[in-house]
């Protein structure tokens, strides 16, 4: 199964941690959410601040959990007992809205015409990833190195050469 194709997917689409979040006015961002999960404790200016924040972190550190071939924690269905001065609280943590940070990268260049341009096509590439070219939006063929786009080049030269014969 592939973490990235949801219809395919056995990773769920969300998962719920607790928090405890504290208000203190002392401080210069007055709410803490303290995050048994990842324990960790972030702050911020207001409580949707700080679930926002925390939603966040727990997002990122769970993408780098997939990256480490690690598993998830497991969902959490009771809320903490905090002090008498913190409110416990659930995130909901949507992974599909994370896994942007670990997804495969991959570059479509439109059009054609840039194949004329060798480095300028391989500027926008990253390194050690397959270049999709696409002609009016439907992909054609893939580029993954120089030798590669010299054998390419050369292949629609013979069939230009080809064509102008045939003519």
């Amino acid at each position: 199964m592939d973490f990235f194709d949801t219809n395919d997917s056995l990773a769920p689409m969300y998962l719920t941690y607790s928090g405890l979040i504290r208000h203190d006015e002392r401080g210069e961002l007055p709410y803490q959410m303290y995050m048994p999960v990842i324990d960790q404790t972030i702050a911020g200016e207001s409580i949707y601040d700080v679930l926002t924040r925390g939603r966040e972190m727990i997002g990122t550190l769970l993408m780098e959990r997939v990256l480490d071939h690690e598993d998830l924690p497991e969902p959490e269905e009771t809320l903490p007992v905090g002090e008498a001065d913190e409110m416990p609280t659930f995130i909901n943590v949507e992974l599909d809205r994370f896994k942007h940070l670990i997804a495969p990268r991959k570059t479509v260049i439109k059009p054609m015409g840039a194949l004329k341009q060798p480095k300028q096509l391989l500027s926008q590439v990253f390194d050690f990833q397959p270049v999709f070219i696409t002609e009016n939006g439907i992909g054609r063929y893939v580029v993954v190195s120089m030798q590669d786009y010299d054998m390419f080049q050369d292949a629609i030269g013979m069939v230009l050469d080809k064509r102008e014969i045939e003519e």
